[in-house]
This record gives structure tokens, C-alpha cells and sequence, in this order.
């Protein structure tokens, strides 16, 4: 029997239901998977269940909401400002975001996987070149420190990823483009989300942020030279994940625990911004959360450039199990 053509969290819920003897079957959306065991059946979406909170779904699902919720439960995270689709970059909202600590992010309202995110703005003039009239997005204060990725299940700590962003490392020998071919010929890379890494493409955002570094793709780095090619950290958009589950402090699971009950997620990918993880989360003043995620990939988990891989899917599925008990 053909296997179905899943999305990649989708193909390991599936792999995972399937090694346990549930019937599974997959429709044409390449994400929406239903499972059978004996008289139970359940849907799953990626990492999404039947047994997810909607409220929560729509807490992660609009960032603004997301932001103050995260603020009335006293969780750290960066200052904003909504920028409406009808006001625009009025005077008012400038005079607003000029309040903010500089660099910047701009990032649409309800968009996924990094899509229009705008990273390192350092001035209302560069904000202004890269927004798109009638367009609804918040404008925050970027926070300091290195990007990491958190999953709760049950509202308890499963995994933590450090994301690195889409990135080549110079021989002294080759240019850019090639050593992004060479990255791009890794068993796991593959178009978009159905392989376990996605491909590195050049695009303009590539050739902005290479520019910013002098760059272009015809150069040559130095060896041992990193170069940056993309300033977020989604694998979406090529970049990889180590595993550093072992390295959060107790302290910094409570918190990540304590967040998945304030958003009413009982699976929940939470995008932090720290300095390190096994310092606690208040010796840290610029680190906070960027945002939520109702339905967190799980291929950084499960198959990690560095580190032992964390299986996600059955923490998932152990959970959907024990509602039938």
C-alpha cells in the first residue's frame, strides 16, 4: 500500500499511530488524518488533535491577542504596537512606535512559518519601506538572544530546539551559491513542509541580508566564516535545529508550563528569546517570548541536526489516549 502524502508533522503523527496498530486515514489536504483505535477516533492536524482548545487555537492564532494575554499573566515579552489595515502608518501609530526600544520586528497578524516577518528594523524610515499598506501587523521590540523553540504537552515540558537560521559556513574555496548547493543536498532537505529540513533558496531576502553583510552570492567566505542568509530561524525557510532539551532550568520549565495553561494549549510550541536556557528566565532582562504556536512543527524535534532526537508525536499521542480512559 502507498503511503499518503503528508505535510511533515502530519507524517510523524501518522508513523507513530500507525507503530502502535491504529488505523489512520489521510485525506487529499495533505495535513487532516484520522485515527480509529477500536471504538475511539480522533482527527490530527500536524500536531493538532481533536482535543485542542479552540479559545486557545485563537489565542495563538492572532499575535496581538497572543501579546496580551502573555502581559496580563506576567509573562516577559516584547513591548508592541498594532498597526490597523484601515489606520495604517498614520502619524498617531508612528508617534507610537517611536516609543519603542529600537531595532524593531514587524510581523503580520495571523500569517505562520516566518511569512512577512521583518527582523533588525532600526528606524520608523526602515519600517516604512517595508510595510505594505492595508495590511494589519504589530510592530514590536526585538528581544535579545538566541531563538529556541519549546514544546508542552499536557501542559507539562517536552523539548526545547535552539533554531539557527539558514546559514553556510566558507571553505575559502567556494561561493555562496555553492555551499548552498552542497547544504541543499542533504538527504532530509526536500521542497517545502513534506521533508524533515526544507530546501535554502536565494531569494530577495537572501540577497538583502547578504548585501547587509557586503555579500552577494557570487562571494567567496573565508574559511570558517559563517554567513547569515536569513535573519528568522524557521525551518520553513531552510534553517536546522539542535536538541538542547537537557539544558533548560527548572526554573525556565515553569515558566514555559505556565504559559501553555495561560494560552489554554495542552500542545503548544512556544518561540523564546534567551540568552541562555539553564539561566533562570528573571536573570535575564531583554529575554522574553516572541509568540505561540497551536500547531508546532515537530520534524526539529524528531530529526535535529545536533542531538539526540525527542519523540514529540508520542508525548502527543499518550495524551490523546488517556482521554479515552
Amino acid at each position: 500500500m502507498t503511503e499518503p502524502k503528508l505535510n511533515a508533522s502530519s507524517r510523524i503523527m501518522y508513523e507513530e499511530a500507525k507503530s502502535r496498530g491504529i488505523e489512520c486515514i489521510a485525506f487529499s489536504d495533505h495535513e487532516t488524518v484520522l485515527m480509529r483505535d477500536g471504538q475511539h477516533q480522533w482527527y490530527v492536524r500536524g500536531s493538532r488533535t481533536s482535543f485542542q482548545s479552540s479559545v486557545g487555537k485563537t489565542i495563538a492564532d492572532y499575535k496581538p491577542l497572543t501579546k496580551e494575554v502573555l502581559r496580563h499573566f506576567h509573562f516577559p515579552t516584547g513591548k508592541f504596537v498594532k498597526v490597523g489595515s484601515r489606520e495604517g502608518l498614520s502619524s498617531d501609530v508612528k508617534k507610537e512606535i517611536s516609543t519603542l526600544r529600537f531595532p524593531i520586528v514587524m510581523k503580520p497578524v495571523a500569517e505562520r512559518h516566518g511569512k512577512g516577518v521583518v527582523v533588525g528594523l532600526k528606524s520608523l524610515a526602515e519600517l516604512e519601506t517595508v510595510y505594505q499598506p492595508k495590511t494589519t501587523v504589530i510592530v514590536e521590540e526585538q528581544l535579545r538572544g538566541l531563538e529556541y523553540r519549546i514544546v508542552c504537552v499536557d501542559f507539562k515540558f517536552v523539548a526545547a530546539a535552539f533554531r539557527k537560521p539558514a546559514h553556510v559556513v566558507g571553505d575559502g574555496k567556494r561561493t555562496i551559491e555553492e555551499l548552498v548547493a552542497e547544504k541543499n543536498t542533504h538527504p532530509w532537505r526536500g521542497e517545502g513542509h513534506t521533508q524533515n529540513l526544507t530546501l535554502i533558496k536565494i531569494d530577495e531576502t537572501v540577497l538583502g541580508n547578504l548585501a547587509e553583510q557586503n555579500l552577494k552570492p557570487t562571494s567567496i567566505p573565508a574559511e570558517g566564516q559563517e554567513v547569515l542568509l536569513r535573519k528568522t530561524a524557521n525551518l520553513s525557510t531552510g534553517g536546522e535545529a539542535w536538541n538542547v532539551s537537557d539544558q533548560v532550568h527548572p526554573e525556565n520549565r515553569e515558566v514555559f508550563e505556565g504559559i501553555a495553561k495561560a494560552c489554554d494549549l495542552n500542545v503548544v510550541g512556544i518561540d523564546v528569546m534567551f540568552e541562555a536556557l539553564d539561566k533562570p528566565f528573571h536573570e535575564q532582562p531583554q529575554a522574553g517570548i516572541i509568540e505561540v504556536n497551536a500547531s508546532p512543527g515537530l520534524r526539529m524535534h524528531h530529526y535535529p541536526i545536533q542531538g539526540e532526537p525527542v519523540n514529540v508525536a508520542a508525548k502527543i499521542l499518550d495524551s490523546v489516549m488517556a482521554h479515552f480512559k
